[in-house]
């Protein structure tokens, strides 16, 4: 007979199969039948683990806010070195790993939003620390010392964020008919934002 999963185990376990049935039809859409089928289980245990779906809910947007990649750190180091190419190639290498390492985040953060979940400003608030306050950061360092337009750093570093995650995001909400993007991808847009922001001369 095999060993019964602990009760710790088995919760992890919840969260894991719940997520992909979320990101598929998000809250409203995901019945505690389903939730629980998904998980092997029955809807009595699953209660058992958590009280309600709205329950389980939270502790899947949690788990999934929790993954978002943040990169600050390298981000600064690369800000620090003076090579505007390099960081924000290295930004947009960092975006596109987060939709194709975690597809279902996007996902999520979709229906959470559309469903008005409380959330949903989790996760806003974890990609402002792993994206947008980098970005902004040197942007506004760059500006002070004459190399960038005088603009706002941060609605630049969200046209940025939204250049590299538009192509990002056709491809996790239509994988048949966009393919995944690519280096090359983090290349060209990365080219054309540094070309747009900075002053004539002052970037090789």
């Amino acid at each position: 007979m095999a060993a019964r999963m602990k009760s710790g185990d088995r919760r992890a376990a919840i969260i894991r199969s719940a997520i992909h049935l979320f990101a598929e039809k998000g809250f409203r859409g995901a019945t505690t039948r389903a939730l629980a089928s998904a998980a092997g289980i029955t809807e009595p245990v699953l209660y058992q683990h958590f009280g309600t779906k709205r329950a389980l809910y939270d502790a899947v947007v949690e788990a999934k806010a929790s993954r978002i990649p943040g990169r600050a750190a390298e981000l600064r180091a690369l800000s620090a070195a003076g090579d505007d190419r390099a960081f924000f190639r290295a930004a947009g290498e960092t975006i596109l790993a987060y939709y194709r390492d975690e597809p279902e985040i996007p996902r999520l953060l979709l229906f959470a939003c559309l469903e008005r979940h409380e959330l949903s400003e989790l996760f806003f608030e974890r990609l402002s620390l792993g994206f947008d306050k980098p970005l902004a950061a040197h942007i506004r360092r760059r500006i002070r010392d004459g190399a960038f337009r005088k603009v706002n750093p941060e609605i630049a570093a969200r046209g940025l964020i939204g250049m590299m995650s538009q192509h990002a995001l056709a491809h996790v909400l239509l994988p048949a008919r966009f393919a995944p993007p690519d280096r090359r991808v983090v290349e060209q847009m990365s080219g054309i934002f540094l070309e747009g922001i900075a002053v004539k001369g002052a970037v090789s």
